[in-house]
């Protein structure tokens, strides 16, 4: 059974207690705070004395405070341990999830906002680094990939979970956030009695230009689906597609790329994640054309298999690639700068996208996005012209 275990897990059994603790908190934690702010507050929240516009603004502050944290989060998570940061920002989440029902004040809300932000800027590139240095040498791609898709659904889970319960019983919901809060702080209590640690082994020079060649994919990735992302469901239902079919392209979308993550993501360990991050932004970018241009049903199922594939492919091939050029020393640092431009993507697609969509037509956003992922494939094509294990990529 050992055995077995270790040849499907892309973890060394020594650390894989600590990584699963670390990716179960963290998935917690999004789940809490995207279900506290789109489900409990925005169902609940004028009963409490907030207007949606302040909600709203409490939410982008958290999310903007927290990436543009994770560089000093990432250093942070290095220096005093996962447990710590994750026990902080456990016990800084329930702190505010006690004195929101009862604050009816925006600013102190705001405030509290912020600081939960801050604090949760240390467990994700912190997370990600253990992640890859518990890896089996040849499978750090796949597990910092397989990291990423373990945590993802959460955001979801707390969104509907949360927002269901808020409905039937808005006390419940609360108290239930609150619950798996004190859960995380037990977390990060069980790993500072067993400290796992991301400080690198050995001190290094490390090239920080280098991270220019990252910049461009950490920003269009985020920027570009969050150009129209906001807006996809009523987009949808514009082009007559009931909420069956929208569900329908969604899973197809995603079982064809996680199906494809078995060979996608050997591959970019083993080899080289060059040729499948270009292939992956091209058809990402062709998805997003063909979805501006307001296809029939038939195109739209060929259309979810083209991003499915794109995502496959991009996916595993930009962890692979991050692992590989970040550097040793100081790894966790340099991850929360990557997170904090993802970050400013994520923040300031939405208004330009509502602007384009404002401006010239509903679909221009899909434009603009595709464009946007074509270019970075050109992109990579010429930076990536030489080998990327090279020295001076």
């Amino acid at each position: 059974m050992r055995l077995k275990l270790q040849r499907l897990s892309p973890w060394r059994l020594r650390g894989l207690s600590a990584v699963a603790r670390l990716i179960l908190a963290w998935g917690l934690l999004e789940g809490v705070r995207n279900g506290f702010y789109a489900g409990y507050l925005a169902i609940h929240g004028g009963s409490l004395g907030f207007t949606l516009a302040v909600i709203g603004t409490a939410w982008s502050i958290h999310l903007l405070s927290d990436s543009f944290s994770k560089s000093l989060g990432g250093y942070l998570s290095q220096k005093l341990g996962m447990g710590i940061v994750t026990l902080v920002g456990g016990a800084i989440g329930l702190l505010a999830l006690l004195t929101v029902p009862y604050a009816q004040s925006p600013v102190l809300l705001f405030s509290l906002s912020l600081v939960w932000g801050v604090s949760l800027s240390a467990i994700f590139p912190g997370l990600l680094t253990l992640s890859s240095q518990v890896a089996v040498q040849g499978r750090e791609g796949r597990a910092v990939t397989l990291t990423n898709m373990l945590t993802a659904p959460w955001t979801g889970i707390g969104v509907l979970g949360i927002g269901f319960l808020t409905k039937v019983n808005p006390g419940l919901a609360l108290n239930i956030l609150e619950w798996i809060q004190i859960a995380v702080i037990l977390i990060g209590l069980s790993l500072i009695f067993r400290p796992e640690r991301v400080r690198p082994p050995r001190q290094e020079l490390y090239p920080w230009r280098r991270l220019l060649l990252f910049i461009p994919a950490a920003f269009g990735q985020t920027f570009a689906p969050a150009l129209f992302s906001f807006y996809i469901l009523k987009y949808a239902q514009g082009l007559g597609l009931s909420m069956f079919w929208i569900t329908v392209l969604i899973v197809l979308g995603g079982a064809i790329s996680t199906i494809l993550l078995i060979w996608t993501g050997r591959h970019a360990d083993r080899k080289s994640p060059r040729e499948l991050l270009i292939v992956g932004l091209l058809f990402i970018g062709l998805a997003m054309i063909g979805l501006g241009l307001k296809p029939e049903l038939p195109v739209l199922l060929l259309l979810a298999v083209v991003g499915g594939v794109g995502f496959g492919c991009f996916g595993p091939a930009w962890n692979a690639l991050v692992v590989r050029l970040l550097p040793e020393n100081n790894r966790a640092a340099a991850w929360g700068t990557l997170m904090t431009v993802e970050g400013l993507g994520h923040a300031t697609g939405p208004a330009v996208g509502g602007v384009l969509a404002a401006a010239i037509a509903n679909n221009a956003p899909f434009f603009a996005g595709g464009a946007i992922m074509l270019l970075l494939s050109v992109f990579y094509v010429v930076a990536l012209w030489r080998p990327w294990w090279t020295s001076q990529p």
